[in-house]
C-alpha cells in the first residue's frame, strides 16, 4: 500500500470514529439535551414573563400618601406564614408594589426544605395584593429541570455531564463538516433540493457550523453553574483570596452606646433608595438578624449578578458602608459573574437575550435533526448503529486529545472511560465468539 493510500486510509479511519463518537453521543445525551435547551430558552425571558404575569402583584397607581414602611412591615408581619420576616424588595419607580419576604423553615436539620413566602403590598394604602411561595414558582421549577432535572445531586451530575458531551458534539460536528475539498452546496450553504435525508443533513451540519462559537460560549459558561466543574472553580477562586466574603456576609455594626435605639424603617429605607441606579433597580433590603448587625441591601437589574451592588447601613447611626460595585471586586470572582451573565443573555440586555434563545433552540435543533437523520436511515427492523472500528485505528495524538479532555471535562472523562472499558469487553467478547 502506497504512503498516499496509507494516509487516505488512516484519515477515513478517523473521521469514522469520529463520527461513530458523534453519534452515539448525540442519540444518548438527546433526552436531557431536550429538556435542559428548552427550559434555558423558556428562562431567557423569565423576567419580562413575570412582570407581564404579575402586574396585578407589582403594579399600583401613584398616591400622594404613602403608609409608612414601618406599617407596612407590621401588615405583612399579619400575613405571613412564618414570624421570620426576612427582608423587603422596593423600588424607587413610585407605580411599584412592595414585596416582604418571609423565611418558612422546612424539616429541621435539612435546609433545602426551606421556603420563602413573598408578600406582596400596595405602599399607598396598605392592602395585600397577593402571596407567593417562591420556591413554587414557574420559573423556579423551570430553573430546578434546567439546573438538575428535579432529581437533586444526581440530576446536576447529569446536567454537567450532557453539557460537557454538548461541547464534544460540536467540536467533533466541526470535525466532520470539514470541507475536505467539497464544493459549496451542503458545506456553506444548505441545499433545499434533492433526496430529503441529505437536505436534513445539511441543515444539520451547515446550521451547526454557523451556530457553533454561540452555542460554544452559552455551553461553555454554563459548566461555570455545574457541581464539578462550578464547584472546582469556586474553589479555586476562594484558596486564591478572590471569593469577596463581604458581598454576602452581613456586616458588623454595634451600637454607639448601650441606650441607642434602632432607626425606623421609614428612616432607613430612604438611605438605601439614595443609591438605586435606576427605576428598574429591585432594591433586596435584609433586615439585621441581630443587635450587633447591619442592614444590607443588593441592587439588581434584570436579575443579573453582574449588576449586582450592595450597600450595608448601620441600624442605629444610618452610616453606610461597605458599597460594592462588580468592578470593585477581585478578578476571578469577575469572571463568575460574567460567565452567569452571559450564559443568561444579561450581559447587553435584550440583544444578548435574542442570541441566548438563538443558542438554545439552535442546539435543540441540531439535536432534533441528528434523531431524525438516524431514524430516518435506520433498516427496518434493526437499529441502524454503526459498527466499532478497531481500537488502533486512533492514532496516539488521538488518544492523547481524549486524555486531555477527560482532564479538562472531568465529569465526561468518566464517561469516556466507562464507554471505552464497555467498548473494550464487547471487543473481547465478540474476539472470544470468533475464536469459537
Amino acid at each position: 500500500m502506497s504512503s498516499t493510500q496509507t494516509a487516505r486510509k488512516a484519515s477515513l479511519d478517523l473521521y469514522t470514529i469520529v463520527w461513530r463518537w458523534h453519534f452515539y453521543a448525540g442519540i444518548l445525551s438527546a433526552p436531557i439535551l431536550w429538556m435542559i435547551t428548552i427550559t434555558g430558552a423558556i428562562y431567557v425571558f423569565s423576567t419580562e414573563i413575570s412582570e407581564w404575569r404579575d402586574q396585578a402583584l407589582l403594579k399600583v397607581s401613584p398616591q400622594e400618601v404613602r403608609v409608612s414602611y414601618d406599617r407596612l412591615r407590621e401588615i405583612a408581619a399579619s400575613h405571613a406564614a412564618s414570624e421570620d420576616l426576612e427582608g423587603m424588595v422596593v423600588r424607587s419607580d413610585p407605580a411599584h408594589s412592595v414585596f416582604f419576604l418571609a423565611h418558612i423553615e422546612g424539616e429541621p436539620g435539612n435546609r433545602a426544605d426551606d421556603q420563602h413566602q413573598r408578600i406582596y403590598l400596595n405602599p399607598y394604602d396598605g392592602s395585600l395584593l397577593g402571596t407567593r411561595i417562591a420556591e413554587h414558582d414557574f420559573f423556579a421549577v423551570v430553573l430546578e429541570l434546567h439546573r438538575s432535572l428535579m432529581l437533586g445531586t444526581t440530576g446536576r451530575i447529569l446536567s454537567e455531564l450532557v453539557t460537557c458531551w454538548g461541547l464534544i458534539l460540536l467540536a467533533s460536528g466541526f470535525y466532520l463538516w470539514w470541507p475536505r475539498g467539497k464544493k459549496n452546496a451542503g458545506v456553506w450553504l444548505p441545499r433545499i433540493k434533492g433526496k430529503f435525508y441529505a437536505v436534513l443533513r445539511d441543515w444539520h451540519a451547515v446550521s451547526g457550523f454557523y451556530l457553533l462559537p454561540l452555542i460554544g460560549i452559552i455551553a461553555f459558561t454554563g459548566l461555570f453553574f455545574t457541581l464539578v466543574l462550578g464547584t472546582g472553580f469556586n474553589t479555586t477562586v476562594k484558596k486564591m483570596g478572590h471569593w469577596p466574603p463581604e458581598w454576602f456576609l452581613t456586616a458588623e455594626a454595634p451600637a454607639p452606646s448601650p441606650e441607642a435605639q434602632p432607626m425606623k424603617l421609614d428612616q432607613v429605607v430612604p438611605l438605601f433608595l439614595e443609591h438605586s441606579r435606576s427605576g428598574e433597580d429591585a432594591v433586596a433590603i435584609r433586615f439585621a438578624e441581630k443587635p450587633e448587625l447591619a442592614h444590607k441591601a443588593f441592587y439588581m437589574i434584570d436579575d443579573d449578578k453582574n449588576s449586582l451592588r450592595t450597600v450595608s447601613v448601620n441600624q442605629y447611626t444610618g452610616e453606610k458602608f461597605s458599597i460594592l460595585d462588580p468592578p470593585d471586586l477581585p478578578f476571578l470572582y469577575r469572571v463568575r459573574l460574567w460567565a452567569v451573565s452571559i450564559h443568561m443573555g444579561k450581559i447587553f440586555g435584550m440583544p444578548t437575550k435574542i442570541l441566548a434563545l438563538i443558542a438554545s433552540l439552535g442546539l435543540l435543533g441540531l439535536s432534533v435533526t441528528g434523531i431524525w437523520m438516524w431514524w430516518k436511515r435506520r433498516p427496518t427492523g434493526r437499529s441502524g448503529f454503526p459498527r466499532a472500528p478497531l481500537p488502533q485505528s486512533l492514532p496516539a495524538w488521538g488518544w492523547a486529545l481524549m486524555i486531555v479532555v477527560g482532564i479538562l471535562l472531568p465529569v465526561a472523562g468518566v464517561s469516556i472511560l466507562l464507554i471505552c472499558l464497555l467498548d473494550w469487553i464487547c471487543f473481547s467478547q465478540l474476539r472470544k465468539k470468533k475464536a469459537v
